[in-house]
């Protein structure tokens, strides 16, 4: 048995009258995720499906929950975020675009394009995040780590020298 999914919804009727429209509700779980975000869990989008030459355009705004960590000093935070879709589906000239399966439209694969290309690859909780300390891992934003730029075994301790001059 197939599981139908909260992302799929028939448009036979859309195809058969060109400029014919009609709004689509999505509220389904969801776990997307990258290296340092987790989109989820629950995706809401309020779209409106309209029929074109050749395919239908969904358009609408799409809101989810994104979980972040701090590429640099590791800060876990969550945030809100709102993407807005404007995407054609089944257009045949277009060998790269999505498609229609028979009478039924696949958004997901739309939602997730447009929501995961939205996520930051390198989340920072802030442009002043000083990160952590290479030697002891200590949050810079919060300690300072004095002592070890005078360690005795660094290879680079010749040249601290250098720039006293």
């Amino acid at each position: 048995m197939v599981r139908e999914s909260a992302f799929r919804f028939p448009v036979a009727d859309l195809l058969a009258h060109v400029g014919d429209r009609r709004n689509v509700a999505c509220d389904a779980p969801i776990d997307w995720g990258l290296d340092l975000s987790r989109v989820g869990p629950r995706l809401t989008a309020d779209l409106v499906l309209e029929s074109a030459s050749g395919g239908i355009v969904v358009r609408g705004p799409v809101t989810t929950l994104l979980a972040n960590t701090c590429h640099r000093c590791l800060k876990e935070w969550q945030e809100p975020l709102a993407v807005e879709i404007l995407e054609a589906l089944g257009v045949d000239d277009d060998p790269d675009g999505y498609r229609l399966y028979g009478n039924v439209a696949d958004l997901e694969p739309v939602l997730r394009d447009a929501v995961l290309l939205a996520v930051p690859l390198l989340p920072t909780c802030g442009p002043d995040c000083r990160g952590l300390c290479a030697v002891c891992g200590a949050d810079l934003n919060g300690t300072s780590c004095p002592g070890h730029d005078d360690e005795p075994d660094s290879p680079f301790a010749p040249l601290r020298g250098l720039l006293d001059t």
